[in-house]
């Protein structure tokens, strides 16, 4: 009977072994999938946010940052801190060209409500177009190292294929 003790001891063993690593497995496969989940939230957040700023270009009066474009960036920052701690970098420049972008959009907003001519001559479109241009710069260099650090392709938002922005 003692070989049979000691056999079904053994199987017993083997038994919770296999039942604790799959248990990791699951959950490590489950945090992979949750991750992922969060890295398309977050670029969704991002495109959201991104398409607030195009639309900046035509709009006749700059109202300031729109409520759906602060909760886009918020959300973003929101998710970047909880799940993606590396990508702080790359957040905090596009953070700087967001902050140069909203300063120049008041600085034009107010020139045209002081001096109309002085705003035409200012070359907003210009200035606008390249501020447009560090935005896009600044965003794929963030999309790319999400990719890298949720180990996923993600596909880009129609609008940001086709730029007016070239």
């Amino acid at each position: 009977m003692d070989a049979n003790l000691y056999f079904a001891g053994w199987v017993l063993a083997a038994l919770l072994v296999i039942g604790l690593l799959t248990a990791l497995l699951a959950r490590g496969r489950d945090r992979y999938q949750l991750r992922r989940l969060q890295a398309q939230k977050l670029m969704q957040a991002l495109d959201r946010y991104s398409a607030w700023i195009c639309a900046q270009r035509l709009a006749v009066v700059f109202q300031g940052e729109s409520p759906e474009a602060a909760e886009a960036l918020d959300e973003a920052c929101t998710l970047r801190m909880a799940w993606f701690p590396e990508l702080a970098g790359d957040m905090a420049d596009l953070m700087a060209v967001h902050n140069r972008l909203m300063n120049f959009l008041h600085t034009q907003q107010a020139l045209w409500l002081r001096d109309p001519e002085r705003w035409l001559e200012s070359g907003h479109d210009r200035r606008f177009v390249a501020l447009w241009r560090q935005h896009q710069l600044a965003l794929d260099a963030l999309h790319a190292r999400l990719q890298q650090a949720a180990s996923l392709r993600l596909e880009l938002a129609p609008g940001r294929r086709q730029s007016t922005y070239a």
